[in-house]
């Protein structure tokens, strides 16, 4: 089977009024209202990844979209999206964004979508603790030090947009490395319906 791992950073819209918030207040402007995508980055099965940044975010989803739209072409029948978190979070942005940039998608099915998160929780109905960096860590993949999802906002207004293109491809390889072992296990089975 081929997989189309991925994963997106995002940005608030705002500057000021994120900075004049508190942490928790912060993290409520994680949504596709709010916040704007600044990377994404997608690798597919035996390929290297690509990272997706620097352009308008009508570009980057632009050639997300076609990206994607090449890699079902190429595998119709059988590939999957890979992603953690993903239908929580990853997709409902680049949906919302694509529809807020005028931008068509490729269409999918939720079925086609395998969560991670949702996999190695057996599909619970509850919040289950656990980023992808704590699993990663857990199971033996090295991660990067210092530096995580909340500190992109930060490192985009600094314009260290190389910090987090390689953050990105930090991040692919352990949904890669995650994926390979749910398959391993035969964790990925496991069918909510």
């Amino acid at each position: 089977m081929k997989y189309f791992c991925f994963d997106i950073e995002t940005c608030p819209i705002d500057r000021e009024d994120y900075l004049k918030r508190d942490e928790a207040e912060r993290k409520k402007l994680l949504n596709p209202i709010d916040s704007s995508i600044v990377a994404i980055g997608v690798k597919e099965t035996g390929k290297s990844a690509s990272i997706i940044q620097g352009k308008s975010e009508k570009e980057m989803l632009e050639k997300f979209w076609g990206e994607f739209a090449a890699f079902r072409k190429q595998n119709a029948l059988s590939g999957k999206l890979v992603g953690f978190n993903v239908k929580d979070f990853d997709l409902p942005i680049l949906v919302t964004r694509s529809f807020i940039n005028e931008v068509k998608i490729v269409p999918f099915t939720i079925k086609e979508v395998i969560d991670l998160r949702e996999s190695i929780s057996a599909f619970t109905y509850r919040h289950t603790r656990g980023k992808m960096k704590e699993f990663a860590q857990l199971i033996g993949i090295e991660t990067i030090e210092g530096f995580d999802g909340e500190n992109v906002a930060e490192a985009h207004w600094r314009g260290e947009h190389k910090k987090i293109a390689t953050y990105l491809e930090k991040d692919l390889e352990i949904i890669e490395k995650m994926n390979e072992r749910i398959v391993r296990l035969g964790i990925d089975k496991i069918q909510k319906w």
